[in-house]
Parts: structure tokens; sequence; C-alpha cells
């Protein structure tokens, strides 16, 4: 327990320290809707918007009285490779806190590269078997200090390193309870980008009716691979990627043709979209 609480301190300490002034990124906690399962517990998707290479995750949410957290889970979400997924559920006080990095170890993980998808699961128990919606808000606790914020990264050309801290919009705080499966799509599908044509940024939407490892990559007419917008598994739902029209290597690409293609599963689909300066 002693180790626990002084690993939680010291990380807690690191995600605070970041606090580098930085210009404001596309950055968003998006709270899904909340389910039912067949085992009568309430299960919460909590996914992020980031739009720079993300290096920690903090999260504080106090939620409203009828139900009582029971756990949070990582698996099958964008950060189940981080070395890093804790937790503080404190029942009493209504308050969730769940904070997140890549590396602890001398094994180098990634960090989070700009997109959308989800990063948790809040499992509750009803302890008021008439509640019907959950409500869920940003808050602060402390001993050690946690609230809802980012923590990006960055190397330059010169190989300068550098740490921000930026605050994320949360959004639905509110989240009606539903039965299993009645807010999941059906079957895998893709959607057509929209703006399209676009200058510089466009969104792609997917669908997956089961959770999935997903890859979605963009490609120019020659076949050759210009961005890897997803590369990870992912939950079952509705999900959009945002592409800001840039290569693999952060330059913006040139007008013309392009096209974006899904694997996920037995499930593969392209489609093309349009640069238009």
């Amino acid at each position: 327990m002693l180790k626990r609480f002084w690993t939680l301190t010291v990380v807690s300490a690191i995600l605070v320290l970041a606090v580098v002034a930085a210009a404001k990124t596309d950055q968003k906690v998006i709270i899904g809707d909340a389910v039912i399962g067949d085992d009568n517990l309430i299960r919460v998707p909590v996914s992020v918007t980031n739009g720079n290479d993300l290096v920690g995750i903090d999260l504080a949410f106090k939620y409203s009285a009828g139900v009582r957290i029971k756990e949070v889970t990582f698996e099958n979400t964008r950060v189940s490779y981080w070395d890093l997924k804790a937790t503080m559920l404190n029942p009493t006080n209504q308050t969730i806190v769940a904070m997140m990095v890549p590396q602890l170890t001398m094994t180098k993980k990634p960090a989070l590269a700009e997109g959308t998808g989800p990063i948790a699961e809040l499992v509750f128990e009803r302890t008021d078997p008439t509640v019907k919606e959950i409500k869920l808000e940003p808050t602060v606790v402390e001993d050690p200090h946690h609230s809802v914020f980012f923590v990006y990264a960055n190397t330059d050309a010169s190989g300068k390193y550098t740490q921000w801290r930026e605050d994320p919009e949360v959004l639905n705080g509110t989240v009606a309870l539903v039965a299993a499966g009645a807010n999941l799509p059906t079957k895998f599908a893709l959607d057509q980008n929209f703006p399209n044509p676009f200058n510089p940024t466009t969104q792609v939407s997917f669908a997956l009716p089961k959770n999935a490892h997903v890859q979605l990559t963009v490609f120019n007419v020659l076949g050759q691979t210009v961005k890897t917008l997803v590369d990870e598994d992912m939950a079952a739902g509705n999900h959009t990627v945002t592409w800001n029209g840039r290569n693999s290597d952060g330059e913006q690409v040139s007008s013309g043709i392009y096209f974006y293609r899904i694997s996920a599963g037995d499930f593969n689909a392209t489609k093309k979209m349009m640069m238009l300066k």
C-alpha cells in the first residue's frame, strides 16, 4: 500500500509540473453513453481527442448519487500499451481519479499520436434501482492534486524536448442509462470524409459493431502511405478521426486526390477524398 501511494504521488507530481505554456490544440474529453450489461453493471466509455503527441492524462470526476464506482478499465483502448494506468476511487466522496503515463520502465513506449478514441471505461453499480442517468462533472481532488488535464510533448528540429499542460473541454457530462447494445452499430461501416473537398482538415467517421483492432491509413494515388491515422485496439461504437492534412513527417500535403482505407477484423473499405487549396 505504501509503495502504491508513493508511486501515485510521484506520477502526480510529474503530471502537475508539466506547465509550460503553449498554443491550444484540438482537445476534448468525451463521456460516452452509459450501457447496462447483462451483469447489471453500468459501463461508461471515456474517449479523448488530442491534437499533439500526448504523454500524460489526468482525469478527476465527481459523479451523481444513485450509483457507486466499482472499477476503471483500460483494455482495448488507445492507452492499453501504456505502463501506468492508475486509479483512486472514493465512493464516499463520489470521486474518480485516473492517471495515465506511457513509460515508467526502461522499455520505451510511444506517446499517443493525435486522434480520437477511447482511453478508459468507468464501471458503476446501482445503489438506487430507480436511477435513470449518471452525471459526471470535472472536479479537483487534493493530496495529491488531480484535475482534468493533458500533458503534451514535442521534440523540435534542434532536438529540444518540451512538455506542456493543457485543459481539455469535457463533453456530455450527463449520460442516460440504456440497455446493452441499444446504441451500438449493427455492422461495420466507413463513411465519406467531411468536408470533401477540404482544406486543411477533414474528419473520417467509421462504425464498429464489436471491439476490433483498427488500422486507418491515408495514401496517395501511387499507393504510398501518407499518414496512419489509427493503428490500435478500439471499442465497439461510432468513431470519428480528424486528419490535419499533414503527412507522417508533419509536412502539409499538396493539393490532389487521396484515399483512406480502414481494416478492422475482416472488414476492409477504401474511399476517395480531395485536398483543395
